[in-house]
């Protein structure tokens, strides 16, 4: 049995509405590709040209910390790597670049942590007080003690009375190491982005 409504069929009907459903399943799915697509455009990667005069830096630096006296880091070095920084900062083109100034930025900070680690140990050694391969904790290595995870001993200073804490004279190895793993992680991402 045939059923006739507006001049179509039963079966004019149902192609009607196959065509119809099929439209509608290519709108709605060109709708989505028109609408995550301009998220899904790859960024461009690193230029590594633009980044060529960190890495030198950089390999200088760890060379300079491998070398067996880390804290004769020529100020030279940490002054390029500051400009350099600075420099490329604002001509990030990608969210790569971006990240990588950023470990950079990482990078210049770990080493100024070890410098000046470097510094206090010397006047710590001059204080009687203070054990042999020990640094006293001045009021300025406090923020590199909580940053860092130092382990502190504390002392009593029996003139006084009062207590005082110390790290151990290896507590710079630990910054040192954490540099050259920044070191390894901006390599990673030059290399492989």
């Amino acid at each position: 049995m045939q059923i006739t409504f507006l001049g179509f069929s039963s079966k004019s009907w149902y192609g009607v509405f196959y065509y119809m459903r099929q439209d509608g399943i290519v709108i709605i799915l060109l709708s989505a590709i028109m609408l995550f697509s301009p998220g899904c455009v790859p960024e461009s990667g690193i230029d590594k040209g633009k980044f060529s005069e960190l890495n030198r830096i950089a390999q200088d630096l760890k060379t300079a910390v491998k070398s067996g006296n880390p804290c004769d880091v020529p100020d030279a070095l940490l002054q390029r790597l500051a400009s350099g920084t600075a420099a490329l900062k604002d001509k990030t083109a990608s969210k790569g670049e971006r990240d990588l100034i950023e470990a950079y930025s990482r990078l210049l900070t770990t080493y100024k942590d070890g410098l000046l680690l470097c510094q206090y140990q010397t006047p710590s050694s001059q204080f009687q007080f203070v054990p042999k391969g020990r640094i006293y904790v001045f009021q300025e290595l406090d923020p590199l003690v909580q940053k860092y995870g130092l382990p502190t001993e504390s002392h009593l200073y029996r003139p006084t009375g009062v207590y005082w804490r110390s790290i151990s004279g290896d507590s710079i190895k630990v910054i040192w190491e954490s540099a050259e793993f920044q070191i390894k992680n901006i390599e990673n991402m030059v290399n492989y982005n």
